[in-house]
């Protein structure tokens, strides 16, 4: 099997239902098939149904804890590739006497971004897999996991809309980062861009104070600005989105962020947008290929 293929079948153990309902949607949206079990008995019941590709295990649960529910998968399933969420420094010790040869360990509260990439650098070991350039359509953050606006609508909408979705999101041990754009669309919802929160700034520095070597700045002229742009619509701001498809080379990604100056690029797939690749997606790339992820 190889796991960029398919979707991942992800079995994932917690007794907290929040944490497991935040952290199944997460993932889903980034192209695995979560199966929940919600203390270490289930997750034996679910494991003999049907053998998932990976497990994602908490290490502290009531009843069967995570070190008993490893040991008894372990009996069945020797090469199940695990990976244990953890908070307590105590858990080496605790592991002592049992493989550890394809299980993996993630801190808390775990970055879902981080998660995930751990998850399929765990599949790429079990297989023996060499480390290869990923696609922009294994990259991308689909597109239902941005908050959108529409064309008509106030700036300050948009600018909420930024600010709620730029907070950091966080249930039981997961966190999400947000995301520092929103969707433009038109009535009939039609996408027509990105609004980024880079442009929101711009357009507050006034236009006869840029690149003028003559420029004077004093208190109350941001508030004065600021004041002004609250009269704009969002589609004063929308600029034509450069697109990328699923299959678009990074380097090209690259270029077309560093030379349009953009943090993020929508992704199209026969003339419909289906996700966003983020210059932190990028950046998680580059990490893992110099090692340092």
């Amino acid at each position: 099997m190889n796991a960029e293929m398919k979707n991942i079948q992800l079995l994932l153990v917690d007794d907290e239902a929040d944490f497991r309902a935040v952290t199944s949607r997460v993932l889903s949206r980034r192209g695995f098939d979560v199966v929940e079990a919600a203390s270490g008995e289930q997750a034996l019941l679910r494991v003999k149904e049907k053998v998932p590709d990976v497990v994602v295990l908490d290490l502290k649960m009531e009843g069967m804890d995570g070190i008993e529910t490893l040991t008894a998968i372990r009996k069945d399933h020797p090469e199940l590739p695990v990976l244990i969420l953890t908070g307590h420094g105590s858990f080496q010790d605790a592991m002592a006497g049992i493989s550890l040869e394809i299980v993996d360990f993630l801190q808390k509260p775990a970055d879902i971004d981080k998660l995930a990439l751990r998850i399929r650098r765990l599949l790429a070991k079990e297989h023996h897999e060499a480390l290869r350039e990923r696609s922009v359509g294994e990259l991308m953050v689909p597109i239902d996991s941005y908050a959108r606006v529409y064309e008509d609508e106030p700036l300050g909408a948009a600018v909420r809309a930024i600010q709620e979705s730029f907070s950091m999101k966080v249930s039981g041990r997961v966190a999400e980062q947000g995301h520092r754009s929103v969707l433009v669309f038109d009535r009939r919802d039609k996408f027509l861009g990105l609004l980024r929160i880079a442009d929101i700034v711009r357009l507050v520095l006034p236009s006869f104070l840029r690149d003028s070597p003559y420029s004077s700045y004093f208190t109350g002229m941001f508030l004065a600005q600021c004041k002004t742009i609250g009269n704009l619509r969002v589609a004063d701001l929308v600029d034509e989105p450069c697109y990328v498809t699923s299959d678009t080379p990074l380097m090209e990604v690259v270029n077309l962020m560093v030379t349009e100056s953009r943090i993020n690029l929508p992704v199209r797939d026969r003339g419909e947008v289906v996700g966003i690749i983020r210059d932190k997606d990028l950046l998680t790339e580059i990490a893992q290929y110099m090692g340092e992820v």
